[in-house]
C-alpha cells in the first residue's frame, strides 16, 4: 500500500465560513488503520445550516468520517476544511486542534459525561477551561441550554442520577455551552432504552429546526426523512449514494443501498 508524502501545511484562519463557503468539507479523504482502508476518496460537502444524515451497515466508515471531521482520528491523504481551517494530510498541528474543536461540537453514542461533576459543572467546565469563558458567562449559557433541552430541574443531580435519555439531552446542552458552528452526532440514541429514544430525537429536530449545521450517524430513518436535507449511504469506506431523502428512500439508485433499506424493513 502506497501512502503520500506528507509534507502539508495546515493554516488556521480565526475566520467564520462566508456566505456560500462550505462549513465541512472534504477532498479525496482517504484513511487506514494499519492494512485496513477505512476511508477511501472521500469527497463531502457541507453547506451551513445542512443537515447530513449518514447511514450504512457496522464497519462501513461512518463514526471514522465525523471523527476525521472533528481530528479524533488522523487521515493519510487528501485535504480537510472544517469552519475556515484548512487541514492537509498527516500535518494535524496542535493549533489546527484547538481552532477545530473550538468550532465543532460532538455528541457520542456513551455520553462521556464527567461521573463526579454535577450536570451544571459538566456543562460549564468546557468554555470555562477549553474556551477560556468567565464562570459567570459559563454559568448563564449553562442555564440557557439546560432550560433549552428542558433539564433545568435537573442541574444539581450527577449523571447516574439521570436517565439514558436525560444524560444524552445533558451531552447535547454541554456541546451547545462551547457555541459550535457545526455539530456532530455518532449514534447518539444507539445505547438507550427504546422508550428514551424519541426525547433525544425532539431535541435534535428542534435544534434542526433552528438551523444548526448537523452531521448525523444514525439508524433512526423516520427521524431522518423528517430532519434531513441529504442522506448518505456508505459501505467499505467509500459513500455510495448521496440524495434528498425522498428520493433516498423511496427511489435508492445503487443495488447496495436498495438491500440495505429492505433489511431495514424487513
Amino acid at each position: 500500500m502506497n501512502r503520500p508524502d506528507p509534507g502539508m501545511t495546515t493554516t488556521t484562519p480565526h475566520v467564520r465560513p462566508g456566505p456560500g463557503v462550505p462549513v465541512v468539507e472534504m477532498r479525496g479523504i482517504n484513511k487506514w488503520y494499519g492494512a485496513f482502508h477505512a476511508l477511501r476518496d472521500i469527497d463531502l460537502q457541507v453547506a451551513p445550516g445542512e443537515r447530513v444524515l449518514i447511514c450504512g451497515p457496522s464497519g462501513s466508515g461512518k463514526s471514522t468520517l465525523v471523527r476525521v471531521v472533528n481530528l479524533l482520528e488522523p487521515f493519510q491523504q487528501g485535504r480537510l476544511q472544517v469552519c475556515g481551517v484548512e487541514i492537509g494530510a498527516e500535518a494535524i498541528t496542535r493549533a489546527a486542534r484547538l481552532a477545530v474543536n473550538r468550532r465543532v461540537g460532538m455528541v457520542f453514542q456513551q455520553f462521556n459525561l464527567f461521573p463526579h461533576m454535577t450536570v451544571l459543572q459538566n456543562l460549564m467546565v468546557g468554555p470555562v477551561w477549553g474556551a477560556g469563558v468567565s464562570r459567570h458567562e459559563a454559568r448563564q449559557r449553562a442555564l440557557r441550554y439546560l432550560e433549552r433541552v428542558g433539564l433545568m430541574d435537573q442541574i444539581d443531580k450527577h449523571p447516574a442520577q439521570l436517565s439514558g435519555g436525560q444524560q444524552q439531552r445533558v451531552a447535547i446542552a454541554r456541546t451547545l455551552c462551547t457555541q459550535p458552528q457545526v455539530v456532530l452526532f455518532d449514534e447518539p440514541t444507539a445505547s438507550l432504552d427504546p422508550e428514551m429514544v424519541n426525547e433525544v430525537l425532539q431535541t435534535m429536530e428542534s435544534l434542526a429546526s433552528e438551523g444548526m449545521t448537523m452531521l448525523i450517524v444514525t439508524h433512526e430513518m423516520g427521524f431522518a426523512r423528517r430532519v434531513a436535507d441529504r442522506a448518505i449511504f456508505m459501505d467499505q469506506g467509500q459513500i455510495i449514494e448521496i440524495a434528498p431523502p425522498d428520493d433516498f428512500f423511496d427511489r435508492p439508485q445503487s443495488p447496495r443501498l436498495q438491500t440495505f433499506l429492505g433489511q431495514l424493513h424487513a
